[in-house]
């Protein structure tokens, strides 16, 4: 059985399929013509995107990375990919950059390896080894698996204006743009299967066949693998309540994956868990949100004694107007959360002299704090708990604050290792549940916001263990080109993508040279120099591809 979504859920065990080969992902435009993807404005080249023109420069970029996905999947079948352009939710500090999902769901086919729940459109093809859509009203829009739109106003007047796109391959995103690929890896992620279909509000699995019918609500293969380690089970277990489920949505280090593959995966993926270790006048070890803007906070760079902030405004300790030139030098400030954007408050301590920032919440709990395209922090900051800074806040003078690392434990796990999905207090309806939780670091690609520190042309960090864990096969085979093997897997753990690159630079590279061997050569050339330069590949390596780059 089949049911077709209707765009509702836009947003945001290990199963082995016969033999299959590498996925084919197509992007279909669904732009009007000089509009979105096919908007005609003229540029010049960019971080190896040698598109002419703006829409051509977004094609390159969504063809990539459907390529970089396809080239870590196995899929006899053809996956569909509607792409546009639209005006999206945004303001002068925030907004919506991307949004996407499966466009069909099905449950119940031949090959399924559960009975009774569904499955995203593109992993049910895949397991099924046929397109289980086709049929008589295959026909546009139906003739998709995904659906997937994009910020058409980005670094317009009201929209994050100070912002703008970035449509290199490189990875090197100029400082206040977004990286395309990132954005377009992130929302194709959605549509493969990371996303999970149930009321984040209520709890109730998604009733798709129908209020009044015969049937329940059901889980889905990714609802399957949600846990809730406070009650130890699976949210498809069938003794787990809508009312539990929904507080596992909304209890921050609740919330958790429990698929073999993911778990397995993120001693490899995960940095050692830090917490802020507080001694003087207070005695204390604190849960910290940390920010994707300047330094990550290290135990090296996190380390002073601890004032708070003065800027002499009617609300002095939220930090959000200049203090004096020196009010804070060598010292951690820790500063209130509210009225301005976090990387403001942190840019305004720095210049006064601050070395390191901390945030005290307004509410229960942290949460990851988003950058701010005006500015630029060069030095770290974290956030604490509202309980935590008033703790700190009422014990100055005479605190010092230092980032330590906890033992045996994972940033962005459970105490038994679990992957933390994002479960903030407050519901976010295009957020919660289908998304890592912004705990995880380094940060991961399906977190709920793109991160300056992403490199999704490189690294999908736990992705793809967790596609491994809702059905998909991967293809860890060796990047070809021709008849020439390069010897650099297409996928390593964990989620390196350094032969997924390859080849989605192989098709990139010819496709923008024809027939021209000469200009293919050195967009490849500059390629592996590109993946050598990131760590991914050694000397030896990079000499390996040339060679296989310049053969007939």
């Amino acid at each position: 059985m089949k049911k077709h979504l209707l765009g509702a859920f836009i947003a945001a065990g290990l199963f082995v399929t016969t033999a299959a080969t590498a996925a084919v992902i197509t992007p279909v435009n669904r732009d009007a013509a000089g509009q979105g993807l096919n908007d005609p404005t003229p540029v010049g080249a960019v971080g190896g995107n040698y598109g002419t023109s703006v829409g051509q420069q977004r094609r390159i970029v969504y063809q990539f990375a459907a390529d970089l996905w396809g080239a870590v999947l196995q899929s006899d079948v053809e996956t569909r990919v509607a792409a546009s352009f639209q005006p999206l939710t945004c303001s002068a500090t925030s907004g919506v950059l991307g949004s996407a999902g499966a466009w069909w769901i099905n449950r119940d086919f031949t090959g399924a390896p559960v009975a009774g729940i569904w499955y995203h459109a593109a992993v049910a093809n895949a397991i099924a080894g046929e397109n289980l859509n086709a049929g008589p009203d295959y026909v546009a829009p139906d003739d998709i698996e995904i659906s997937s739109r994009f910020n058409s106003n980005l670094g317009t007047p009201g929209c994050l204006e100070a912002s703008g796109w970035y449509y290199g391959l490189d990875g090197k995103t100029p400082s206040g743009k977004i990286n395309f690929l990132d954005v377009v890896m992130h929302e194709i992620g959605h549509g493969l299967g990371f996303q999970g279909f149930l009321d984040k509000t209520t709890g109730a699995l998604y009733d798709a066949d129908g209020a009044g019918s015969a049937e329940v609500p059901r889980s889905d293969t990714y609802t399957q693998f949600a846990y809730d380690n406070v009650e130890d089970k699976r949210f498809g277990d069938p003794t787990m309540t809508d009312a539990l489920r929904a507080l596992a949505m909304r209890t921050p280090g609740r919330l958790t994956w429990d698929g073999p593959a993911v778990t397995a995966a993120a001693p490899l993926a995960l940095s050692p868990l830090l917490r802020l270790d507080v001694t003087g006048t207070l005695t204390a070890n604190y849960e910290i949100g940390t920010a994707s803007f300047g330094p990550a906070a290290t135990v090296a760079n996190f380390n002073g004694d601890v004032v708070l902030a003065n800027d002499g405004s009617a609300a002095p300790t939220q930090g959000c107007v200049a203090s004096p030139a020196g009010a804070y030098t060598g010292k951690v400030v820790i500063i209130d959360r509210g009225t301005c954007a976090f990387e403001i408050k942190t840019v305004n301590a720095q210049n006064a002299g601050a070395t390191e920032v901390i945030i005290a919440n307004n509410a229960a709990g942290v949460i990851g704090m988003a950058e701010d395209p005006t500015v630029v922090a060069t030095i770290p900051a974290v956030m604490v708990s509202q309980a935590d800074g008033t703790a700190i806040k009422g014990a100055l003078p005479g605190v010092n604050a230092a980032i330590v690392v906890v033992p045996g434990q994972l940033s962005g796990s459970d105490a038994d290792g679990r992957a933390l999905l994002y479960s903030p207090t407050v519901v976010a309806t295009g957020s919660t549940f289908s998304h890592y939780d912004v705990s995880h670091s380094p940060n991961a690609l399906q977190e709920p916001s793109i991160n300056s520190d992403l490199d999704g042309n490189f690294r999908v960090d736990l992705s793809p263990s967790l596609y491994q864990d809702i059905g998909w096969s991967l293809n860890t085979s060796n990047a070809q080109f021709g008849n020439c093997n390069t010897t650099i897997p297409r996928l390593e753990t964990p989620g390196l993508l350094a032969g997924a690159n390859l080849i989605a630079s192989h098709q990139a590279c010819a496709a923008s040279s024809g027939a021209f061997r000469p200009a293919y050569r050195r967009c490849m050339l500059f390629a592996a120099d590109r993946l050598g330069a990131a760590g991914l590949l050694s000397a030896l390596e990079v000499a390996q591809v040339k060679q296989c780059a310049v053969k007939p």
